[in-house]
């Protein structure tokens, strides 16, 4: 009987179409940017201290001395969560800042926009390897 119908309520019809034409089909390839984003997140969880949380049940957020907050463990055997964290992300913007070689060869014919993408990667991965040497250097306290 609804199929009858040319109305549902004054003024709204009952719509027109069929769920039948409808095909789902699933891609064949995965795309490029899934993979980079799945191998970016594993290597954020494993620079992150990911493990090393999991297996370590006493996890500290961040370290206080005295009234100061302490954000590296000034022990080699112990990391903060914060410590994990930051170092994560700065493996992650140098992984980053190597892909910027990579998109460097999508312009082939544009020399001189390719070599500001390879120069700037060069300066990021620089600027990033002081950064955690410092973090480094501030927990072995050298």
């Amino acid at each position: 009987m609804a199929s009858k119908l040319p109305w549902i309520l004054p003024g709204i019809r009952r719509p027109n179409f069929s769920l039948y034409g409808i095909k789902i089909r699933l891609p064949t390839t995965i795309p490029k940017g899934v993979i980079y984003f799945i191998v970016y997140g594993v290597v954020f969880y494993i620079f992150s201290g990911g493990a090393y949380h999991i297996v370590n049940k006493n996890i500290v957020s961040i370290g206080q001395s005295g009234n100061k907050p302490v954000f590296v463990a000034p022990y080699n055997s112990v990391q903060y969560l914060i410590e994990g964290i930051v170092a994560g992300l700065i493996f992650i913007a140098g992984a980053l800042s190597l892909y910027l070689f990579e998109y460097a060869t999508k312009f082939t014919y544009e020399i001189n926009t390719a070599q500001k993408l390879e120069l700037l990667g060069i300066v990021l991965v620089v600027v990033w390897y002081v950064a955690i040497s410092m973090m480094f250097h501030a927990k072995i306290g050298g």
